[in-house]
């Protein structure tokens, strides 16, 4: 009777079982429309969720763009390398931090102290720590070969300067984040960047890419530069200049080369200069292209075009005899390195006769005077492209020019140029009084000039500017076999309290006058050991790099 009543006690009426199954139905009904829910109609969610585990963006930056001379050998390249991190934790876990040996060996490859190394990994919180921002590939393999979990190798490119101080400043450097700093680095920078490309993946546990999903943006690489500057002639230039102004132990200089006829810059250098690809021993004030950024009174140099102003206004004629004996203006003396009592214009010229071009600058005014220099370049810039590059002063706004500041602006006093437009104004004289724009980047055809001065007035100018290179103070600037016009230039340096005993001490000239093909500009500040003249110091520079690119070029002699 127990065990009968015990079964009917455990026996499921059919009401009870019909409730249990529809249970479990509903529940299998609630389940399955939910999974149809979030996996068919509306997956967003999941997706974004695995997507956040296994799916990765990269990006890959093709190379920033190359810099050349105009025959295209390399000034700037970047050149591909890895940069190197590491995951603490990982190194920590799998106890290399522990393993001396290895430690060491891989800051042998890295080239850093072991110590530094182990400060850098032995927090194992740290998941992304930077060991090494270039590593060169070979190095790279090497410690790829050590097969040690925990680091990171990431695509870079360094870029690498092949001339290295010879044309440091022009070309420039980059900066920590890869941008351009002086030069045509920073000028061009826009142009020389690469855009990187950006993709999407799927990646494993240890970022290997198992599935490419597409790409986010297209990337871009850097454009190309072939620069106007011929490499044989900067290294020539720099090292003529570098051993100049260590022999004289001046402060700086610089030198400045154009195509007469197409006005590209074939040379430009500057001195003291740095090694672009070691940062260790950078100074800033080295890394300024001084040629076109510094501002100076340019002296005797500016004479020539100041009497062209003359000339043009009909205010004075080549035959007039001038009284070249000092005398004084507002109280102060006006006088010459070179005496001599009276000359005419070309005398002047030849012999660097303040005080003859002082009386002509009285005369003419210093009206008619800046508006000559204007016309030649002076007081804007030369639209060559350097960001770096100053405009000068000519002081045209100024309300009151006393007498001594008209006398002293016909000897290069009152104004500050640079030596890119002392060039480009040399060049114009050699080009027969045509402007032709100026060019940092190579061209293919000749710009057509715009005439500023009297093209007659321009000749006779050529052959004054050949006596006194044949008779004058720029002796040291001739070339035998070749005809050269130049003029020499020796000005004080401005201080806090007026003018100093420092000079600048410039050569400017051009070549062959027959057929001119170059103009040439050497600038040395503050030569303090031997002569500090202009055509004694910067001279012999002249002579040496004009000689130089006459016979690269292989210009044909006018003299026999």
């Amino acid at each position: 009777m127990l065990n009968n009543s015990s079964k009917e006690v455990y026996k499921l009426s059919l009401f009870r079982m019909i409730m249990v199954w529809l249970v479990f139905l509903l529940a299998f009904v609630f389940l399955t429309t939910r999974l149809l829910y979030i996996q068919i109609i509306h997956p967003e969610r999941l997706i974004k969720e695995g997507n956040s585990r296994i799916v990765r963006s990269y990006s890959f930056e093709p190379a920033r763009g190359l810099i050349t001379d105009r025959r295209g050998k390399i000034l700037a390249i970047s050149v591909p390398v890895k940069s190197i991190y590491a995951d603490a934790k990982i190194l920590n876990e799998k106890k290399v931090i522990l393993d001396e040996q290895l430690l060491r060996t891989i800051a042998d490859i890295l080239q850093i102290d072991v110590k530094e190394l182990f400060d850098k990994i032995k927090d194992p919180s740290r998941r992304h720590v930077k060991l090494k921002q270039y590593l060169s590939l070979e190095r790279a393999n090497e410690l790829k070969a050590l097969n040690v979990n925990g680091l990171i190798f990431n695509d870079n490119y360094q870029r690498f300067y092949p001339t290295g101080e010879v044309n440091a400043q022009l070309v420039g450097i980059l900066n920590a984040e890869g941008n351009g700093v002086y030069g045509i680095e920073q000028s061009f920078n826009g142009y020389l960047s690469a855009i990187s490309s950006k993709s999407l993946a799927k990646k494993d546990l240890n970022g290997h890419i198992i599935e490419n999903i597409g790409v986010i943006q297209e990337g871009k690489a850097g454009g190309n530069l072939m620069l106007s500057v011929d490499d044989r002639l900067q290294a020539f230039a720099y090292n003529a200049l570098k051993t100049t102004i260590e022999k004289s132990e001046a402060d700086s200089g610089n030198v400045v080369l154009i195509d007469v006829k197409t006005g590209e810059v074939l040379a430009m250098v500057n001195a003291p200069s740095f090694d672009p690809n070691d940062r260790s021993v950078f100074k800033s004030q080295n890394a300024v292209n001084r040629a076109v950024a510094d501002i100076f009174e340019p002296g005797s140099t500016v004479k020539p075009i100041v009497a062209l102003s003359a000339l043009d206004a009909g205010l004075v004629s080549w035959n007039e005899v001038f009284d070249t004996r000092p005398y004084v203006i507002d109280g102060k003396l006006v006088k010459d390195s070179h005496y001599m009592n009276q000359g005419s214009l070309r005398d002047i010229l030849k012999y660097s006769s303040n005080t003859g071009m002082a009386h002509i600058a009285q005369r003419v005014g210093h009206t008619t005077i800046l508006n000559m220099l204007y016309r030649f370049g002076f007081g804007q810039k030369t639209n060559l492209g350097l960001t770096a590059e100053s405009r000068g002063t000519l002081n045209a706004n100024r309300k009151f020019w006393a007498e001594i500041d008209k006398a002293t602006l016909g000897y290069g006093y009152g104004i500050a140029i640079t030596s890119l437009q002392l060039a480009s104004a040399y060049a114009t004289l050699a080009n027969y009084g045509s402007r032709v724009n100026t060019s940092i980047l190579r061209t293919h055809k000749q710009e057509i000039g715009v005439q500023v001065a009297n093209i007659n007035e321009v000749r006779r100018m050529h052959q004054a500017l050949e006596t006194v290179v044949s008779e004058g103070t720029g002796g040291k600037a001739a070339i035998n076999r070749y005809r050269i016009a130049g003029k020499t230039g020796t000005a004080r340096i401005a201080g806090v309290g007026g003018y100093e005993d420092k000079y600048i001490a410039t050569f400017a000239g051009f070549a062959p006058i027959s057929n001119p093909r170059f103009a040439l500009v050497v600038v040395i500040n503050n030569p303090k050991k031997g002569s500090y003249y202009g055509g004694s110091v910067s001279g012999p520079i002249f002579q040496a790099v004009m000689t130089h690119a006459l016979q690269l070029y292989n210009v044909e002699p006018d003299k026999e």
